[in-house]
């Protein structure tokens, strides 16, 4: 297994390609743009096939590279039925107060689901409905590794005062991660990385202990 991460787009969120080595199988999570670093490097010759792009949610600054992406590479797009709207829609992506007529939009090919599994050449992607940030947020575990999106991030979580958004409903998400047994990776949708470990004892959302909303991120 190979991670591959971009920064790109209006906001700087988190792409990432994840590769499984032995099949050249690729999947595309959250392009918030299809700048020409993530071009390159769908067409270096590792990637075999681009199987899947795959969004953590609906929000604009994960999705305004969505139908480019799908352009170039023929993969389906994934995303859960309650951020579906999001990519026909520019008021529910938020596109409309960022980037007003800037978004392409494009139909979704599939829906994601809680425990649907996706194979990726000798990798197996495990989607967790994670709402609270939006209505349709997942987490992508695969293997030791989670792809967040704007569910956790390093320290803190996803904001709760956008459309779709609710905070108990995304306390209990946090939850549900932090009962997951082991360590593991974390790959959020924006800024640096971290660990599932490191976000138990120094999250204070994780940890429950003086929360406060206006400390939210994106």
């Amino acid at each position: 297994m190979k991670i591959e991460h971009f920064s790109m787009g209006p906001i700087a969120a988190n792409c990432y390609v994840l590769l499984d080595e032995a099949s050249g199988e690729a999947a595309v999570i959250d392009p918030g743009a299809c700048e020409q670093p993530l071009i390159d490097y769908l067409h270096n010759g590792a990637v075999k096939k681009v199987r899947y792009i795959l969004l953590t949610h609906g929000h604009y600054d994960h999705l305004m590279g969505v139908a480019d992406v799908k352009a170039i590479t023929g993969a389906p797009v994934y995303i859960h039925p309650g951020d579906a709207a999001c990519l026909t829609d520019e008021s529910e992506s938020l596109a409309d107060t960022h980037l007003p007529g800037q978004q392409n939009y494009v139909t979704p090919d599939e829906f994601l689901e809680e425990g649907m599994e996706l194979p990726l050449g000798e990798l197996t992607i495990r989607v967790l409905h994670t709402p609270g940030h939006s209505r349709g947020g997942v987490c992508f575990v695969v293997g030791d590794v989670i792809f967040s999106g704007d569910t956790l991030f390093r320290h803190t979580c996803g904001r709760t005062d956008l459309p779709g958004g609710d905070y108990a409903t995304l306390m209990h998400s946090l939850e549900r991660l932090t009962e997951l047994s082991g360590d593991y990776q974390v790959y959020p949708g924006h800024n640096r990385a971290t660990t599932l470990a490191h976000e138990r004892t120094h999250n204070r959302y994780l940890r429950k202990k003086n929360l406060d909303q206006s400390l939210f991120d994106f």
